[in-house]
């Protein structure tokens, strides 16, 4: 089919399924002058770019997307987005570092700052542990809401203190999956854990009578797999995409071996362990009054 005209954006989905990627990339240009602020825009643009062959080019996009997000605290959309450069060119390690390098300073600019309050309130100077992630208020805008749950999410990564985090970073997969896929099954051995960056999963679990029962969705700054990784025990329930979802995926031996390297990551993962456990076990409760209410 030929184009005729100026390229539409409407039309970018048929300009890049037949490579037609000069046609692609001036659709899309002309719809990020509309909105620049569409950083959606800025991440296809930069995968055009990357399959029209000007690696270049769509590796420094992807770098300044990836610390716009790391600047907003969405570390695990700025580790997903540095995931694109590597793929495009696995010798670029040193996108990890310069990633790592900025989640610390922009932990030890807050850190400076929470001190700086304390000195001005007349509170203790000394540091104290690592806060917990902010909760979520039960009545906030849902956009700001899930904005703050993949803030929060991303605190797993701001703990782990700076050279562990590089190591981290080289090791993280991101694996994208389609509806219905199954990404993990229920009584499999646990072997990783799992943050959602974008996308949607459904909990099923089965009954004794072998029903499949619907226990939750899941959706962007979500974790999954964490504590039946972190205590050794077999996958307690089955996830299956029901959208197009990508994940970050943190394998065990990997968390070991980083934990070895590196021994005050050990507390990091205990922290969460905790975090994690009691959200599990207050989400049960919260399901179980309900059901009897």
């Amino acid at each position: 089919m030929m184009f005729k005209g100026k390229p539409r954006f409407e039309n970018l989905d048929q300009y890049v399924a037949q490579r037609d990627y000069a046609l692609a990339l001036e659709a899309i240009a002309e719809e990020i002058k509309r909105r620049p602020d569409a950083f959606n825009l800025l991440l296809r643009q930069a995968e055009i770019l990357g399959l029209a062959g000007d690696r270049d080019k769509a590796i420094s996009l992807y770098r300044k997307l990836a610390q716009h997000y790391a600047e907003q605290g969405f570390y695990a959309r700025a580790i997903a987005v540095i995931n694109k450069v590597l793929r495009l060119d696995p010798a670029r390690q040193d996108v990890t570092k310069e990633l790592a390098q900025f989640i610390a300073a922009q932990q030890e600019t807050e850190r400076a700052e929470r001190t700086k309050l304390r000195r001005a309130t007349g509170e203790a100077a000394a540091e104290p542990p690592a806060p917990a992630p902010p909760l979520l208020p039960p009545a906030a805008d849902p956009a700001q809401q899930q904005a703050e749950k993949e803030r929060a999410a991303s605190h797993f990564f701001a703990e782990f203190p700076p050279p562990a985090l590089e190591l981290l970073l080289s090791k993280t997969t991101v694996r994208s999956f389609a509806p219905p896929e199954t990404i993990v099954r229920e009584g499999d051995p646990s072997t990783s854990l799992f943050l959602i960056e974008e996308g949607e999963v459904e909990v099923q679990t089965t009954d004794p009578s072998g029903r499949q029962l619907f226990l939750a969705k899941l959706g962007a700054g979500e974790f999954f797999g964490e504590v039946a990784v972190l205590t050794g025990k077999p996958r307690t329930a089955t996830i299956v995409a029901t959208k197009a979802v990508t994940v970050i995926e943190i394998y065990r031996e990997d968390l070991d071996e980083i934990a070895a390297q590196y021994p005050e990551v050990r507390a990091v993962l205990q922290r969460f362990y905790e975090r994690r456990a009691q959200a599990t076990v207050e989400a049960v409760i919260t399901r179980m009054r309900g059901a009897n209410a």
